[in-house]
């Protein structure tokens, strides 16, 4: 449901303004995450309100696994650590067999991108599990700190788009 949601606020978004297609769900997820930390503390994760956090934690990474997909343009999946290790251990081997250089290059990049994506999901795991001991729920701050960060970025950088449009307008 969360991935479901997800791209059909980014494709509704998406008809007025492509720019800003990531907006709505980021936002939406940033909330979640956000009442998530604030209410999650009072609740028995055996009770009602204990399964509507772990639901409402489920649909937060349907909308992450979502825009990760939609972003990446189905290059980078964020779902089974299982399959990137797969995909890793397909493209280490196939370096003994490509030999053209733009193949390598692409290659490379994606041994890369893989590698980076395992390393900084270790990282959260082990840097969360550590939060956790202190903060308990409240460690999902640092998740809605990271994708305000994220908007944060994407607003400067479409503040750039718009005023390098401007000047090459006027020149």
């Amino acid at each position: 449901m969360g991935a479901f949601t997800s791209n059909f606020l980014s494709e509704l978004v998406a008809l007025r303004y492509p720019k800003l297609m990531h907006l709505i769900p980021i936002s939406l997820e940033i909330l979640i995450l956000l009442l998530i930390g604030v209410y999650g503390t009072q609740a028995d994760l055996s009770s009602i309100a204990g399964k509507l956090i772990a639901f409402a934690m489920l649909f937060a990474m349907g909308i992450q696994n979502s825009l990760v997909t939609k972003i990446s343009q189905s290059t980078v999946r964020t779902t089974h650590l299982t399959g990137l290790f797969t995909d890793l251990g397909i493209e280490l081997s196939q370096l003994f067999f490509y030999k053209k250089p733009n193949e390598k290059k692409h290659l490379h990049a994606s041994i890369s991108l893989r590698l980076s994506i395992i390393s900084f999901f270790f990282i959260g795991c082990i840097s969360g599990g550590y939060l956790y001991t202190y903060y308990q729920i409240k460690t999902v701050f640092v998740g809605a700190f990271f994708l305000m960060i994220a908007l944060l970025y994407d607003y400067i950088r479409l503040q750039f788009f718009i005023l390098k449009r401007r000047n090459l307008k006027q020149h």
